[in-house]
């Protein structure tokens, strides 16, 4: 994949393509900024992080390729380098050549990308052979010169994010994008990307597959915002934050790998390492508080080396709990909803709503004027983009009733305050899932019922019970308890979930599980926007790229975070 005159720039002589199969050593990736006899200066850099442990582990078939960095024949003003992100010294090096091509932006010293029409004409061949375009860059890909792009799954999306942010890149000078190798793919999928990679062989003879995903990307796209929020997960002194699966992963998917390799020096001393009771992480897409992180938390212990066995893996530990398990609810751990400080949401146990409808009753008043939760529900989703289980579904927006799971409603509950569903509001909606059949049926799309809870504006807490509500019921009894009283407690011991009495939470957030013991809080602060490139031509348009539209066509203009 180069220019025209079928030789790939090296920084070295140009070797002809016919020797790529005899090359025993990589030539290694390297920016190129001056003219080479056939295609100029490159105008636009394309650093692609690849996960090659990722799904399928197509990614490996990129690392491996003996030129990590050429041209593209389409476009021999792009230039694409390619990194491995669970590389210590190529993911450094990667950084470092896109803090290089950045300074040489600020000081003008790359040259301006030639400007071109999207109804360029037909190119100078014959007139039989008309269906061959001229190649032109979409109009949004011509106004940023650096992209960067994950290879991988969504844990690896948010990874390449996080070593941006570590490394104090200016976003406001890339474009962002991805291709699919996970199992879910989520991003992609709202990018219009797709679940999937167009051929299973990603490079193609004579990279031809790769260079075609490429300037699809380039040619049919549109620049669109993604809220990217930093989620601070909180453990009492007692418990303890962690990634699912064993201690020592090395199957590529956790995101604390990157942010291990990748701590840069401050103030003279290394960044510390995040406290054993505190976890922050980024998400762009959504999390689950209960189901989807509890199957997940088996999964990870198992997660097999490509996708087709993965999704029998998820399948076999989602059976476990549907079958054989039942899912502890969610009221038993979460004790209120809070945004800017102040309670927006209370989280009655059974027991205290009996509680409280004696005391309604004795007093003869109403009710306390807060919102608060009817359900007792075995799933929690908060969604940024319209996307779960892999695929597009709007439980948001295709909802019909369900308002019922949350009494007095008022604030961020308050429907009347809700606006439409968007990526880019730096807003985050919430809803839960009150049983198995209820998931079921979500999953059979009927979804008409979506037990909508509220839309919440950045930052916004949940907050979780302490340890001591969930000592067992025996401990809580005096010496003097009658044995009756001892007995009672000992059989509601006994009927208790086993993670409700360890006081472990489990999550899944955009692709990776986490488990807190003896949870205290989960904040969610939107933490910036980023510029995607999302698939825009005649036939599809991603969904950001549709939540890009409708935003400007009600005068919303672009979140400055504070």
């Amino acid at each position: 994949m180069q220019s025209n005159s079928n030789r790939i720039d090296s920084g070295q002589e140009p070797i002809e393509r016919p020797m790529l199969n005899n090359i025993r050593h990589k030539i290694n990736n390297s920016v190129e900024l001056d003219n080479t006899p056939s295609e100029g200066r490159p105008s636009i850099y394309l650093f692609i992080f690849v996960n090659p442990l990722s799904g399928d582990k197509k990614g490996a078939d990129l690392v491996a390729l003996p030129i990590q960095h050429f041209r593209l024949r389409r476009f021999p003003q792009v230039q694409v380098e390619v990194h491995d992100i669970l590389n210590n010294d190529d993911r450094d090096k990667g950084i470092k050549n896109i803090k290089l091509v950045e300074d040489k932006l600020k000081f003008n010293q790359i040259p301006p990308i030639q400007l071109e029409d999207d109804n360029a004409s037909l190119s100078s061949s014959s007139s039989s052979d008309s269906h061959k375009r001229k190649a032109v860059l979409s109009k949004a890909a011509q106004t940023r010169q650096i992209h960067v792009w994950s290879a991988g799954g969504d844990g690896t999306v948010m990874s390449v994010f996080e070593l941006l942010v570590a490394n104090e890149i200016d976003l406001g000078l890339v474009f962002f994008s991805c291709i699919p190798f996970g199992t879910g793919n989520d991003f992609s999928q709202v990018l219009g990307w797709g679940r999937t990679i167009p051929d299973k062989n990603i490079l193609g003879e004579k990279l031809q597959n790769l260079e075609e995903l490429i300037c699809e990307r380039l040619e049919n796209s549109e620049a669109a915002r993604l809220d990217v929020w930093e989620i601070k997960m909180t453990s009492y002194p007692s418990g303890y934050v962690r990634e699912a699966g064993p201690k020592e992963r090395k199957d590529g998917h956790d995101v604390a790998e990157v942010k291990e390799g990748s701590r840069h020096k401050k103030d003279g001393g290394e960044q510390p390492t995040e406290e054993e009771g505190v976890m922050i992480r980024k998400m762009s897409n959504y999390m689950s508080i209960g189901v989807q992180g509890f199957v997940g938390s088996g999964f990870e212990a198992h997660r097999a080396g490509n996708r087709l066995a993965n999704k029998f893996v998820y399948a076999h530990e989602s059976s476990k709990w549907v079958f054989w398990r039942r899912f502890p609810d969610l009221t038993h751990y979460i004790q209120s909803f809070s945004q800017n400080g102040e309670c927006a949401l209370k989280w009655p146990t059974p027991e205290e709503k009996h509680l409280h409808q004696k005391q309604k009753e004795n007093r003869g008043s109403q009710s306390n004027s807060l919102p608060e939760m009817m359900n007792d529900p075995i799933d929690l989703v908060i969604q940024n983009i319209p996307h779960i289980w892999g695929r597009e579904v709007d439980l948001w927006g295709e909802a019909q009733t369900g308002l019922e799971a949350v009494s007095n409603r008022s604030g961020p509950t308050d429907p009347n305050n809700w606006k439409p569903q968007r990526a880019n509001d730096c807003r985050l909606e919430v809803m839960s899932i009150e049983n198995m059949t209820s998931y079921l049926k979500k999953l059979a799309n009927i979804r008409h019922h979506v037990s909508r809870i509220g839309q919440f504006d950045t930052p916004f807490e949940i907050n979780f019970r302490a340890p001591e509500h969930h000592l067992k019921e025996v401990d809580k009894l005096e010496q003097s308890s009658s044995v009756w009283s001892k007995t009672k407690a000992f059989m509601k011991d006994k009927s208790r979930h086993k993670y409700e009495k360890k006081n472990i939470m489990c999550i899944m957030c955009d692709g990776e599980f986490y488990e807190i013991k003896d949870p205290k809080s989960i904040s969610f602060n939107c933490f910036t926007q980023i510029w995607t490139l999302g698939k825009s031509d005649d036939e599809n348009q991603g969904r950001l790229v549709k939540d890009e539209l409708d935003a400007k066509t009600d005068k919303q203009g672009p979140y400055v975070p504070h």
